[in-house]
């Protein structure tokens, strides 16, 4: 059983890696640029500036308002978001539902000796009763080795929270996210036809994931301030993107970004009368 455990997450690796790198990544020349000032203030009165394309507003400095560090790459794809992505969001949900029925499906093609499922009997008792019974028996320790029950288990956990949390959903909703997918859809869903739901996996993949997950998101976060590079190499740099978020990857890959490009900067405004001082105020520009 743990032998198959193995080959399905093999599978689901190489499936995910082919989907990525099967996309042509164009590599613009575009401008990057980042802001760390989390608190920007603002009036009501908005300057705009008329051009063909562009549309531009500054915020003077005196009613506060808060922003998230986020920061802006390749035409607009800002990481994280600043607010929550719903749809990109269901759209990973749905790879992952297609990525795994792809991968049973060629589990279910090949022989036995690899597999180790017996497809007569479940053949003779149809899938569905195997996964009743198994649903029944759990959940129960299991004497899967360290590395799977350690290692593999909180990785996917990680893999989980990325998918939301690289949309703009909070800790806590992410690790809710990796905790519903990690339970209903994985132990007491797809696993649940081959084997009885683990104790250790219900409590490890979700829990130690959020870990692993928010390292991740620290992680991609300084790759991608880095122009996507890791010891100065793009491969190096997109291959982690590929680990720590694979389901984000592959939706980035395919076009997935912002359609409106925008630009943020802090310059000056105006002076004050009275001290002669600048003021300094919040420049967005956005091209459509």
């Amino acid at each position: 059983m743990i032998q198959t455990k193995n080959n399905i997450y093999s599978l689901l690796f190489t499936l995910i890696g082919v989907a990525t790198f099967a996309q042509q990544i164009s590599n613009t020349d575009t401008n990057q640029f980042s802001f760390h000032n989390s608190l920007l203030v603002f009036n009501s009165n908005i300057d705009k500036l008329e051009n063909d394309k562009t549309k531009s507003y500054t915020f003077e400095k005196e009613d506060s308002f808060q922003l998230d560090s986020s920061f802006q790459i390749n035409d607009s794809l800002v990481y994280p978001p600043t607010t929550k992505d719903y749809r990109k969001l269901g759209y990973n949900t749905a790879i992952v539902f297609g990525t795994t029925i792809v991968a049973y499906g060629i589990l279910w093609s090949l022989p036995e000796s690899f597999t180790k499922w017996d497809k007569e009997e479940m053949k003779k008792n149809g899938i569905t009763t195997k996964w009743k019974e198994n649903v029944k028996a759990g959940p129960v320790i299991d004497e899967d080795n360290f590395f799977l029950n350690y290692v593999m288990h909180p990785y996917f956990g990680g893999v989980y929270y990325m998918t939301a949390r690289s949309n703009g959903f909070t800790i806590l909703e992410s690790f809710a996210y990796s905790a519903i997918m990690s339970t209903f859809f994985w132990e007491y869903g797809v696993e649940a036809f081959a084997e009885i739901p683990s104790v250790q996996d219900l409590i490890v993949t979700p829990v130690l994931g959020s870990v692993v997950g928010e390292g991740f998101f620290y992680a991609k976060r300084s790759i991608l301030k880095n122009d996507s590079k890791v010891l100065n190499s793009k491969f190096l740099g997109k291959t982690s993107l590929l680990l720590m978020d694979p389901l984000n990857t592959i939706m980035d890959s395919f076009g997935y970004k912002q359609k409106v490009k925008t630009q943020l900067n802090v310059a000056p405004v105006g002076f004050n009368s009275y001290t002669k001082n600048p003021i300094l105020g919040l420049n967005f520009s956005a091209s459509f």
